[in-house]
């Protein structure tokens, strides 16, 4: 009990761990379950499967009967749930090894790499130029920079290759170029899931399309057709109401000037006035008419 004593009352961190482990048989020299303590990576207490208790690996540990006694079942019962845990993953695993070995087949067929170039200002001497290759299968793949078809490795930064998660890997090659000559360097891609090795540049994005001004632009556009159209309808509203007053004013002023009368004849018939012209009741020619003024 001493040696225990002044372990715990040492200043410092301490540690305590407890190793579990469940196989479905027994092979030589490993049992069913395992079970041991370790305190500061020293072996305190173990678990005994031939006499299912624990036992003490210290000496210090011996003299404390009831410390064993909860200890025993701590770890029958941990060897309970290890195996019953150990066969629903046996029970899952029979069944879906065969689905799983044909989805692994399937995703041994080759995918290309998603590539793209971007660029990163760095320093006041250069910008970093970084080639992307994402979401390819299997993982052998090549990335290399290249400027007029010299090629640019020893001066790039290459990252290993990495797993994307997914089950596909990723990967990218940098360099540092001088500013204004981006357009010269080249990274060339190959991989087996592509027909033939892919070069890239970097390309400067497009000017952004000012959405704003032509939304504003459309609208006044709209506004100003809007009031020319109504401008035009109203002004041929205004000239139809004047061309029907003087229509009326002019048919009104005719009659009045014509003087032209028409009367019956002596024999009843109406005459017509035609330019003050007629046929009287002797067949005499005659003219009628009003006139104004001074005879």
């Amino acid at each position: 009990m001493l040696d225990l004593a002044a372990l715990v009352l040492t200043s410092g961190t301490h540690s305590l761990q407890y190793f579990y482990l469940a196989m479905s048989e027994a092979a030589p020299g490993v049992p069913a379950f395992t079970a041991f303590g370790v305190i500061d990576d020293q072996p305190f207490i173990r678990y005994d499967n031939e006499e299912m208790k624990a036992k003490s690996c210290v000496q210090w540990l011996r003299e404390e009967p009831s410390y064993f006694n909860d200890e025993t079942k701590i770890f029958t019962s941990r060897m309970k749930i290890f195996r019953l845990n150990l066969r629903n993953v046996q029970r899952y695993y029979n069944q879906t090894m065969e689905n799983g070995l044909n989805k692994a087949l399937e995703h041994k067929q080759t995918d290309p790499p998603k590539t793209h170039v971007t660029r990163h200002p760095s320093s006041d001497l250069g910008v970093t130029l970084r080639c992307w290759a994402l979401g390819f299968y299997p993982k052998e793949i090549s990335l290399t920079w290249q400027r007029e078809a010299q090629d640019q490795s020893q001066d790039m930064e290459l990252v290993e290759t990495r797993p994307s998660g997914d089950g596909t890997f990723q990967k990218w090659a940098a360099l540092v170029v001088p500013p204004g000559e981006e357009q010269s360097y080249t990274c060339h891609v190959q991989h087996e899931g592509l027909q033939e090795p892919l070069t890239l540049r970097w390309e400067p994005p497009q000017p952004p399309v000012p959405i704003v001004g032509i939304f504003v632009g459309l609208v006044l556009v709209l506004v100003a057709g809007a009031m020319v159209a109504g401008v035009v309808i109203w002004r041929k509203k205004r000239s139809a109401e004047k061309g029907g007053s003087y229509t009326q004013a002019a048919g009104r002023d005719s009659a009045q000037s014509s003087g032209v009368s028409l009367i019956k004849d002596p024999r009843g018939e109406t005459l017509e006035g035609l330019d003050g012209r007629g046929v009287g009741a002797e067949g005499v020619p005659w003219v009628m008419g009003t006139f104004e003024g001074d005879v």
